[in-house]
């Protein structure tokens, strides 16, 4: 068998090119990054209880029944510009209300709704949807999530759906 016998130069060379060959390969294969995206938002409890009595409401267009217990967690959250939720759904319907700026939601079926500082949005339970902070300013958005006792808050859904991550 004949052995190579590489100047030590060359040898440098060729194993950097190999790092860096491997490298670009491992960037296309892997999952992608957003170098320089927005910052993750920020997201403060306000509350996450455990609701001991059950409620069965029929008042005009509001209905609200429970069977049992249920856990209902608020937060604050505040997003740069190009913030995106990814596609998630809840175990529970999420009443979201924008207090500043304002949150562009898409359902799976790609119907698109602009929601601005002063109204809400309604995300229905096991339904997948993507917030994306469209602006050029931060959003500030409450959420309220009414959920089975130790039911998950979210639960993230890929792919994603209309050509959106």
């Amino acid at each position: 068998m004949k052995t190579l016998h590489f100047p030590r130069r060359r040898l440098v060379l060729i194993s950097t090119g190999l790092a860096i060959a491997l490298g670009a390969a491992g960037a296309a294969l892997g999952t992608p990054t957003i170098k320089g995206g927005p910052p993750d938002p920020t997201k403060t409890t306000l509350a996450d209880v455990t609701v001991l009595n059950t409620v069965n409401v029929n008042v005009g267009p509001i209905k609200l029944r429970t069977k049992d217990q249920v856990e209902v967690a608020q937060f604050a959250n505040t997003a740069q510009s190009g913030f995106s939720s990814g596609w998630h759904q809840h175990t529970g319907p999420v009443l979201i209300t924008v207090t500043g700026g304002a949150l562009t939601f898409y359902e799976a079926d790609c119907s698109v709704m602009v929601v601005s500082a002063g109204h809400g949005y309604i995300e229905a339970t096991g339904h997948p949807i993507l917030a994306h902070n469209e602006g050029s300013s931060e959003v500030d958005w409450i959420t309220t999530q009414i959920i089975p006792v130790g039911g998950s808050q979210r639960d993230d859904v890929t792919p994603g759906f209309c050509g959106l991550l």
